[in-house]
């Protein structure tokens, strides 16, 4: 068989499969646009608030001191809209914008349903007379007078929230093994340390190593003068292996022990 009769014999089996290549091609290609329009489509549909609307709105939580009522009236405006719309974001920044509400995490439930998880402002203590302080140092304001009456009170130079509420804790969490409790923490504008506490007690740890004049307080106080707490006005601890004792006007303690 000659080169030419060769030649011949195999261009038709080559030009059918290109045939069929772009045949496949064409309804690949095809099949990726209908996709598309089907997904589109099928999101247009679904983003109109008449289909999928959010008809029932959930609340999981403590409340304590946010109102609950208050949080669903503050966040409704925002659920206005389909199951796949509706913008979550702006839940839960209207949730969290309300004094005690510290967050709102905002979770779909198929297929009409919204369900908020709301974490609550925990107080630790008052600051100063502008509101309250949480465990982050985080200042927020609240009209709720009997949460305001039972706490301890911070005071600070301006931006010391965050060590005033942290160094108050650890504090409080040491004076309970004593029954003891703050009523006032104060750092003056010297980062000074100086706490009142409830009996009355004026305790005076300066700037240097206030932590260990506040330890050293505490060992005293067990070992001493706990006895002799209603006699006491104040004890000043800045001296170097020692402290000085303020009695109450009018007390004259028999105290004869060495501290």
């Amino acid at each position: 068989m000659s080169k030419s009769m060769k030649r011949g014999a195999t261009l038709k089996p080559q030009r059918h499969v290109e045939r069929a290549r772009g045949w496949h091609n064409l309804a690949y290609k095809s099949l990726i646009i209908l996709s598309l329009m089907v997904l589109i489509g099928g999101s247009w549909i679904f983003s109109q608030s008449n289909i999928l609307p959010i008809l029932h709105v959930t609340v999981e939580g403590s409340f304590d001191h946010a109102n609950k009522r208050i949080l669903v009236e503050a966040v409704k405006p925002h659920t206005r809209g389909s199951f796949l719309s509706i913008d979550v974001a702006h839940i839960s920044n209207a949730g969290e914008s309300l004094p005690w509400i510290r967050s709102v995490q905002v979770r779909r439930v198929w297929p009409d349903s919204l369900h908020l998880i709301v974490e609550e402002k925990v107080p630790v203590a008052r600051w100063k007379n502008k509101g309250l302080v949480n465990k982050d140092g985080e200042i927020f304001t609240s009209s709720n007078k009997k949460a305001l009456s039972t706490l301890s009170t911070l005071d600070g130079p301006e931006a010391s929230e965050v060590i005033m509420a942290s160094r108050y804790m650890a504090m409080e969490q040491a004076l309970q093994k004593h029954s003891l409790k703050i009523k006032t923490l104060v750092m003056d504008d010297r980062r000074a340390w100086s706490m009142t506490l409830t009996n009355g007690i004026l305790i005076v740890l300066g700037r240097a190593e206030s932590e260990e004049r506040f330890n050293r307080f505490l060992r005293v106080y067990e070992n001493e003068l706990k006895h002799y707490q209603s006699q006491i006005a104040e004890m000043d601890m800045r001296y170097p292996n020692g402290l000085s004792v303020i009695w109450r006007p009018g007390q004259i303690p028999d105290f004869n022990g060495n501290v």
